[in-house]
């Protein structure tokens, strides 16, 4: 069981991609039947939060820490940004492209939070090592196998051509989910300093789900007023607003935010590509559409990146246990390496677990 629990966060992650693999399908067809893309981002931030609200409440009421102006300031903004900005821009724009299109997007992520965790010193990158050179290049792999799946179609396996949107619409909703994916890494980014100063992690993802509601509200209304709009029936509509908040807002935010303050943003960020591979599974499986040669190449490389940079990040996690043994078992004021048995989980990250002392000095 100890062992297992090592991999806790990794199947955490492969669960929340697969929960958004199935949201990409079910949204997708909710929007071809007339949902508006942000109406569903407000009903679904809502049901989000009457899921995850009682959780957080009865089972932090001892440890939630006090909340300051500053601290709430800091969720608001988390909650407008991950929240609000990036869904109401991911749903707009899939609804002007496509499934596979718009999960493909999200694999810019990865590249996008890397050089934002670098550039902010939540990440260390050592690029004469070959662990450092493997994160650097096994994201840069991600992504371009993504862009192959995105800009390359090539011939289809069935031997027919798939139907290509009007380039002005596409390139609209390509915008808008480039848009997404930025404010998406910067959420991933910055929730980590943030968790440092509010360490209540069920908390956490109620606030920002219940400012992202009332955000996300008030953008609808703006965007769509009519109250048509707004009536739900006992349709994929109403499935696709509780699937999606139930598992890819209460659970998939929660689930997230764990792995941020466990690993890091970037181990969050870089399982992304898996969910681009589920929803062409699922988009050939459900919706028929055609599998094209450019989604089983760039598929090939995102999984090859995906390996490399975890390689790159476990090496990181034995370089430091090494470091720290050196240092820790000397006698005398001498460094002696004495073998000790890891058990700490594998890809750890250094500096994201701080001792009560320097959790109340931040």
């Amino acid at each position: 069981m100890e062992r297992l629990s090592e991999f806790i966060p990794h199947i955490s992650q492969i669960a929340v991609q697969t929960c958004y693999a199935g949201m990409n399908i079910v949204v997708r067809v909710a929007l071809d039947k007339g949902m508006n893309p942000f109406v569903f981002v407000a009903y679904r931030q809502a049901v989000g939060t009457f899921a995850m609200a009682p959780v957080a409440y009865f089972l932090e009421r001892k440890e939630r820490p006090a909340m300051t102006c500053a601290v709430f300031w800091q969720i608001f903004l988390l909650a407008l940004g991950g929240i609000t900005f990036n869904q109401n821009l991911y749903f707009a724009g899939l609804a002007k492209t496509s499934s596979t299109f718009a999960s493909a997007t999200t694999n810019l992520i990865p590249v996008v939070t890397f050089i934002m965790a670098i550039t902010f010193r939540l990440e260390k990158v050592d690029i004469r090592s070959r662990r450092g050179q493997a994160k650097v290049i096994g994201t840069i792999i991600c992504v371009g196998g993504a862009m192959i799946m995105t800009l390359y179609k090539g011939p289809s396996l069935a031997g027919t051509q798939h139907h290509l949107l009007k380039i002005n619409k596409w390139m609209l909703g390509a915008l808008m989910l480039f848009g997404s994916c930025f404010v998406w890494s910067a959420w991933l980014t910055f929730q980590a300093p943030v968790l440092k100063k509010y360490p209540a992690q069920k908390s956490l993802t109620a606030m920002m789900l219940l400012m992202g509601t009332v955000q996300s509200t008030a953008m609808a209304l703006i965007f769509e007023p009519k109250a048509s709009a707004w009536k739900l029936k006992w349709d994929m509509e109403l499935l696709s607003i509780i699937y999606s908040g139930v598992l890819c807002s209460a659970f998939a935010f929660f689930v997230q935010t764990y792995c941020i303050n466990e690993k890091g943003p970037v181990f969050a960020g870089i399982f992304n590509p898996l969910s681009t591979i589920l929803v062409a599974v699922l988009d050939r499986l459900i919706l028929h559409v055609k599998l094209h040669v450019g989604s089983v190449v760039g598929g090939v490389l995102i999984i090859a990146g995906l390996y490399i940079v975890l390689w790159g990040k476990a090496n990181d996690k034995k370089e430091t246990d090494q470091r720290n043994d050196g240092l820790t078992c000397g006698s005398n004021n001498t460094i002696d390496v004495c073998p000790v048995e890891i058990k700490q989980p594998l890809l750890e990250n250094e500096g994201y677990h701080h001792s009560d002392e320097e959790i109340s000095r931040l």
